[in-house]
């Protein structure tokens, strides 16, 4: 198929490389959107800010309850490359469009009409809620666009065509970094909408960036005229993704649980936590890149039955994860307060912020082995053993954080956050090993 790409042959490292980067690159852009608001919306103080973080739970909500389709999508479809079953896999991906839509629609019912109860939870004040709805209540409004996108993405990410992705998140960028300052703060005689206007700005930059993807993936002809909708592809996507959902929408609402101990701090905790998390990005969005990568190569790989590959692959994408995951770590723990100030300036965060980074620079390293392993397991069908052990940790945040808050305080709370990132990144990567013993195993005696 064109556009498309084979992951069975060649050498492993620069068939990894060429994947691998655009992936970073998209999703930095996607990201940047959050950066750029943050920077635009950091200028109006601390409390516009902590608006957009406690917003943004329900948002990415939205997104951990779209992976049951899009990461099993993802997954079908590199098998079914791998095993050269080309129109199956536009079957899959036409099914997944459809259920795509179906769900944003329902989210969006779902945040309109529990609005008041999902934002009045966090105590926050009523300034800052009323700003917090409006985000809320905007960004819901892309939902479908956001699902649809990181499908496209994730689509033709399996098929080996990672740099297409970034051109069109890149045109999506664009048009956000043009439309943030003139919504944000207004033009002329215009004065702006503040956080309403990052959220219109968002929500545009999404809406052009799915019509971009659907024009071309029609010329890709991922869903051929061929393709009908099929309740047994429904289930298999779903089989595969609802692990990996339910992880994601556990992590959520367990943030959720999280901020609403941290708010004890007061907003100007929640803002320096939704701060720390944008500049955390820039490892777990580079790392994101590698595991998307993996998880294509792997999928192409075992799909073809090349299992010396997914091992030789493996190998070296955990050398590189933890060369730019001591890297990271070093940034974060030495230059803590120089990159807290690129957003928020005023003392208390300020102070607030450098504890953060520097506490949770220490976890780098290990999150970017979960992460990069998660891939792994995502690429062999494996998906229901990374949520076993994400579920575990994370939840051992909330007991943590009340149990090290008392004799750290805030600061306690950042020290569970980090604590169980460095366990899971090192019982994921232990047991992978195991698990793909196993798989070698089975399939030698077969």
């Amino acid at each position: 198929m064109k556009g498309t790409n084979d992951l069975t042959q060649g050498p492993i490292m620069s068939t990894l490389m060429k994947l691998t980067f655009p992936i970073i690159a998209t999703n930095f852009i996607s990201t940047t959107y959050g950066l750029v608001d943050m920077i635009w919306v950091g200028g109006l103080g601390s409390g516009p800010v902590a608006a957009i973080g406690t917003a943004s739970f329900f948002i990415n909500l939205a997104i951990a309850l779209s992976t049951m389709i899009t990461i099993g999508t993802g997954i079908k479809v590199s098998h079914c490359m791998g095993s050269g079953k080309i129109e199956l896999a536009n079957s899959y991906v036409k099914n997944a469009f459809v259920m795509s839509v179906v769900l944003g629609l329902l989210y969006m019912v779902f945040i309109i009409s529990t609005q008041d109860q999902l934002i009045g939870f966090f105590d926050l004040g009523s300034e800052v809620e009323l700003m917090a709805k409006q985000f809320l209540l905007i960004s819901t409004v892309g939902t479908v666009f956001s699902i649809l996108n990181t499908l496209y993405a994730t689509v033709l990410n399996a098929m080996g065509n990672s740099k297409q992705p970034f051109y069109i998140f890149s045109m999506g960028l664009i048009l956000n970094i043009i439309l943030d300052p003139l919504l944000i703060y207004g033009v002329g005689s215009f004065e702006g909408w503040g956080v309403a206007g990052a959220a219109i700005a968002t929500l545009t930059a999404n809406l052009l960036v799915t019509l971009l993807f659907i024009i071309k993936t029609k010329k890709l002809d991922l869903i051929s005229k061929q393709s009908v909708r099929n309740s047994r592809l429904m289930l298999e996507v779903i089989r595969l993704g609802i692990p990996i959902s339910i992880q994601r929408v556990t992590f959520t609402i367990i943030s959720i649980i999280m901020a609403k101990i941290i708010v004890g701090w007061g907003a100007e905790a929640i803002a320096v936590q939704k701060v720390g998390i944008q500049i955390e990005s820039i490892s777990y969005m580079t790392i994101g890149g590698l595991q998307g990568a993996i998880a294509a190569f792997f999928g192409q790989n075992y799909g073809a039955r090349r299992l010396d590959r997914i091992q030789q692959g493996y190998r070296k994408a955990l050398l590189m994860t933890t060369i730019f995951g001591a890297f990271i770590s070093f940034i974060f723990i030495l230059f803590p307060q120089q990159l807290f100030s690129l957003f928020l300036s005023d003392d208390t965060s300020m102070k607030l912020g450098t504890d953060y980074m520097r506490i949770i620079g220490f976890s780098q390293l290990f999150m970017c082995l979960e992460l990069m392993t998660v891939g792994a397991f995502n690429g062999i069908g494996k998906t229901y053993i990374p949520p076993i052990f994400s579920i575990l940790f994370t939840a051992l945040r909330i007991p943590l954080a009340l149990l090290l808050s008392e004799p750290f305080g805030l600061n306690g709370v950042w020290m569970s956050i980090a604590l169980s990132s460095v366990f899971k990144g090192i019982v994921l990567v232990i047991w992978f090993r195991k698990s793909f013993r196993s798989i070698h195993k089975l399939l030698a005696v077969s």
